[in-house]
């Protein structure tokens, strides 16, 4: 950058601390992310676990509040409802161990089963499924959980569809 535009634009700086220097400040700006977060994806999160909270106070945060709002994001995105607890988190964030959250359980729904040699879109099609169930039908919600577009979803969903509708027809 230019010398002269730097000084220019410095006429008025603002200092902002980084996140691990105040901490203190960790639930106030989550309950903001987490209104704003809850009209983008019309979720009820109503706020946070103490165990969560206790893990956000001891992380460094290296990206500030940006990393705090993508960590409650994704959390929001798997809670739907409710507290945010460590099991919504994801495993690999917050640094530290491998495992950050080795000391809570993992909640499952059920056990999942996966047999040798089932093909693969059968597979695809019950994960699905059970993430279109887990947002209540949401679409766009599920293809953001899934890591792929909306309009990927759909063109999946609709192969799902035409080979269900062959293997009927074939029986």
């Amino acid at each position: 950058m230019r010398e002269e535009l730097y000084y220019r634009l410095s006429v008025f700086q603002i200092v902002i601390p980084p996140l691990r220097e105040h901490k203190e400040d960790i639930p106030p700006i989550a309950d903001v992310v987490l209104q704003n977060l809850n009209k983008k994806y019309g979720t009820r999160i109503t706020g946070v676990t103490t165990e969560v909270l206790d893990l956000f106070h001891r992380y460094d945060w290296p990206g500030n509040v940006r990393e705090l709002r993508n960590v409650l994001e994704r959390a929001t995105i798997m809670a739907g409802q409710g507290l945010i607890r460590l099991t919504d988190l994801p495993s690999p964030a917050l640094g530290g161990s491998p495992d950050p959250y080795a000391e809570a359980p993992i909640a499952h729904d059920g056990p999942v089963v996966l047999q040798p040699g089932q093909p693969l879109m059968k597979l695809e099609a019950a994960y699905i499924q059970l993430t279109l169930e887990h947002v209540r039908g949401n679409r766009k919600l599920a293809a953001e959980m899934l890591g792929i577009s909306l309009r990927t979803l759909q063109n999946r969903i609709a192969a799902l569809r035409e080979q269900a509708k062959a293997a009927t027809a074939g029986s």
